[in-house]
């Protein structure tokens, strides 16, 4: 398909070492947080254009393009994490963050916001994955990294070790295992979420996620098996009160990976993936992508812009 026309980039701004990137996003109450899941609130702030894309296995997606400056080295790739879409005011506030340096493609992963199918937790997600990237080259971008967190970690590297090119990868609050049974108390209800007909259909009616049951899961490799297959740069942040995923997740998967690893370990108030979404964190993603996509390396630690 062909891309839609975008609208004038705005100035370029270069990306500048500063601050460690560090603190608790803004908490919100259970209302708000309701109105964030159906999409119902936020909105990107930076010039875009929505657009429409097709996994190979005809899922339909939805995206949002946000071009970036004129000089921008390449785009990212961005990837939601269970129960958020592209709209959800921390991803667009991320997106509009990474838009200062990088072209960015924000996603829907499937069965989430405004595209079609069901969840798979990352599974047959490295289709929408696959689809991103190619809108990305079609696009004219010659350089592309992804930015995948929690689930969207997931699918990223899922699809780089199954062979989709890209250039660099990132993980924010990504799992190095697939448990069974799972061994934290929020994977233990989600759990028991996806093997309920009946529970997953009232997820479904009350926030619009359709998650697919057991019988759609694979079985793929465990993301710490995977990322041995990865061989680009890959940058892992994990927070260590990751109530999710331990923090033994995130260095399981620097361990083992098939290229250069970096790990960013986020002190205690970081949380699990978009509540680690402080400005100075979007600051210090924004500078990193923008420093893998020019130098085919991720910085040792985080900084922030001016």
């Amino acid at each position: 398909m062909n891309p839609p026309v975008h609208p004038s980039r705005p100035p370029a701004r270069a990306p500048h070492a500063g601050r460690p990137a560090m603190g608790r996003a803004p908490r919100r109450g259970p209302v708000r947080r309701y109105l964030e899941t159906r999409g119902l609130v936020g909105r990107h702030a930076t010039p875009h254009v929505h657009t429409r894309l097709v996994a190979a296995d005809g899922t339909r997606l939805a995206g949002t393009h946000l071009p970036g400056p004129p000089d921008a080295p390449g785009a990212v790739l961005l990837l939601h994490g269970f129960a958020a879409n592209r709209r959800k005011p921390a991803y667009a506030r991320l997106a509009d963050g990474l838009a200062r340096a990088s072209g960015v493609l924000a996603l829907d992963l499937r069965g989430h916001g405004g595209s079609a199918g069901h969840c798979t937790f990352g599974d047959r997600e490295v289709d929408d994955v696959a689809a991103g990237v190619r809108w990305l080259r079609g696009y004219g971008y010659r350089r592309v990294a992804l930015l995948g967190v929690s689930m969207g970690g997931t699918a990223a590297l899922h699809a780089a070790a199954s062979g989709v090119e890209v250039d660099a990868v990132a993980t924010v609050s990504a799992p190095g295992y697939f448990h069974d049974p799972p061994r934290t108390a929020p994977l233990q209800r989600l759990h028991a979420l996806w093997g309920s007909p009946v529970q997953r259909a009232g997820l479904r009616a009350l926030v619009g996620v359709r998650l697919a049951g057991p019988a759609a899961w694979s079985d793929p490799r465990h993301p710490a098996e995977m990322v041995a297959d990865v061989r680009v740069p890959l940058l892992v942040v994990h927070g260590e009160d990751d109530d999710y995923f331990p923090l033994d997740d995130a260095t399981a998967l620097v361990a083992a990976a098939g290229g250069p690893a970096t790990l960013w370990q986020q002190p205690a108030g970081f949380g699990h993936a978009e509540e680690g979404f402080t400005n100075d964190v979007v600051d210090a993603l924004t500078v990193a992508l923008d420093q893998v996509l020019r130098t085919e390396r991720f910085l040792a630690a985080p900084v922030a812009r001016d």
